[in-house]
């Protein structure tokens, strides 16, 4: 949600976000007998970067410390704002109106901006990595980690063959294959990064 405060506009990829923004994490399936545990994180800009400035917990009926150490990361409301509200502005979605996702972070957030059309090969190494790692059933489980459909995935492993990342498969049909070298001999092994 939008926060209280001057404005502090930060563009990336020719898409700008308007922070402050308050980043409301509700867990509503933490405990089936108490209310929902909140986190509210405001994030706004700093120094030139986005930067959680004021982070508050809110549990009625106390914080189950197991559950947030399993399913909650610190960076996590960071990282939907710098990864996926650009994805939602550059598609013409109103961030403000659209449910992000609890789990899945970092990869959830890491996918490029679609518009540019472009995915790196860093990108591409990282999903031929889980891909390769993942094997069967790869699509749907990517695809809920990267707020994506399984067509996308599919789309992306079959980007990282025709680029030479990733080999073809055993047999026509089949799932795998395994990593090309670069054309200068080094494996694929550059980060996940957005588009070039």
């Amino acid at each position: 949600m939008r926060a209280e405060g001057p404005r502090h506009p930060w563009t990336i990829g020719g898409v700008t976000v308007d922070l402050p923004v308050i980043v409301d994490w509700v867990d509503v399936d933490y405990d089936a007998g108490a209310e929902a545990v909140r986190v509210n994180a405001r994030v706004d800009l700093v120094g030139g970067s986005p930067e959680i400035v004021e982070m508050a917990f809110i549990a009625p009926a106390g914080l189950d410390l197991a559950a947030l150490q399993r399913d909650f990361r610190w960076a996590s409301p960071l990282t939907a704002v710098t990864g996926i509200l650009p994805q939602l502005i550059a598609e013409g979605s109103d961030p403000f109106a659209v449910n992000l996702p609890l789990s899945g972070y970092p990869a959830v957030a890491v996918q490029p901006l679609r518009r540019r059309g472009n995915l790196t090969d860093g990108f591409l190494t990282t999903i031929a990595r889980e891909y390769l790692a993942r094997g069967r059933g790869y699509a749907a489980s990517l695809a809920q980690e990267y707020f994506v459909a399984p067509r996308t995935v599919v789309s992306w492993v079959e980007k990282a063959r025709a680029r030479g990342i990733l080999s073809a498969p055993p047999s026509p049909g089949s799932v795998g294959g395994h990593l090309l070298a670069k054309p200068g001999g080094s494996p694929h092994g550059s980060p996940p990064d957005g588009p070039t």
